[in-house]
């Protein structure tokens, strides 16, 4: 009779592997360890872009000028667009997943959020007038200068837009919200936005709470419309309102060739002091009604899209072959 010798199965490797499979990856790369990766790549190509271009572009003095601005946020876009490509190579999307898709560049919902921006900012200042908490004051340029100060504060809000829309609700947004899901993902963006702006000076608490409401409603607008453009849009308008046109600070600061000698004054609660309306609970009062308003017109969630390549790193990949 022959003596049966046991069959060695090696069990504990396989589930080794099966665990590290689980930290690492569900359907694919798992979401903390990509915005890890996204935010190393940030860092690394912001570091490389601003080396290569600091003999050119010299960083932002305390003085805001459209020579200032439209380098240093064409800049700091160019480094997130950089990381977010190299992401969605990795990923197999495109940079339309992440909030700016090319078909609709410009298009309506630009113009429309534009709309928004500018209708809502006119309505904060509106009511700082009404409670004599603003006054326009004389012009301080001519026809010639205002239109090409006009033009150019157009262009660099317009690179503002795309830099704090793409920063904080393009690459990180998308990923988030695959990881927690759209509203925590907001939740965390809105907190990471005020957090960013809690240094401009003079920033108070009003302030600081305006700034996520903003971000709420941004990324409202986010949800509803399915992009980017409409908060580039609100963004560009609002601020180019708030800082050329009424003349303004725009988050505690003046920038160089606005149009008015505005003055703001009284009632710091009104007025928002030195930070501008971006303090004003006039601005809470218009924010609040805006998300009740844009919510109401737009009724249907239309981000994140069907995503073609959602689970394009696959566990499989990784399975041993039996």
């Amino acid at each position: 009779m022959s003596e049966l010798v046991p069959i060695s199965t090696e069990v504990e490797p396989v589930e080794q592997a099966s665990t590290l499979r689980r930290l690492f990856f569900g359907s694919e790369l798992r979401a903390g360890w990509r915005l890890l990766l996204f935010i190393a790549l940030v860092v690394a190509i912001g570091i490389a872009v601003t080396w290569l271009t600091s003999r050119f572009i010299p960083p932002l003095s305390g003085t805001l000028s459209v020579a200032d601005v439209i380098p240093n946020e064409l800049r700091r876009f160019l480094v997130v667009l950089l990381a977010s490509i190299v992401m969605a190579r990795v990923e197999r999307r495109t940079i339309g997943n992440y909030g700016l898709p090319a078909r609709t560049m410009f298009g309506k919902n630009f113009w429309v959020g534009s709309l928004w921006g500018f209708t809502m900012v006119s309505s904060i200042i509106g009511m700082m007038a009404a409670s004599h908490s603003y006054a326009f004051g004389a012009v301080t340029l001519s026809l010639a200068p205002a239109i090409k100060y006009g033009l150019l504060w157009g262009l660099a809000f317009l690179a503002v837009g795309f830099t704090e829309e793409f920063s904080f609700r393009g690459y990180i947004q998308f990923t988030l919200t695959k990881g927690l899901g759209f509203w925590p993902a907001t939740a965390v963006t809105c907190a990471l936005f005020a957090w960013v702006h809690h240094g401009n000076p003079g920033e108070t608490r009003v302030g600081l709470f305006n700034i996520v409401l903003i971000a709420a409603f941004i990324c409202l607008a986010l949800r509803r419309t399915g992009s980017l453009w409409f908060p580039i849009g609100w963004h560009l308008a609002f601020d180019w309102g708030e800082s050329f046109f009424y003349s303004v600070p725009d988050s505690g600061t003046h920038v160089v060739g606005h149009l008015f000698e505005a003055t703001i004054q009284g009632n710091k609660w009104l007025s928002g002091g030195t930070v501008g309306p971006e303090a004003s609970v006039f601005n809470v009062l218009v924010t609040i009604v805006g998300i009740i308003l844009f919510a109401w017109l737009y009724p249907q969630a239309k981000y994140p899209s069907p995503d073609p390549a959602e689970g394009a790193i696959r566990r499989e990949a990784l399975t041993p072959i039996h």
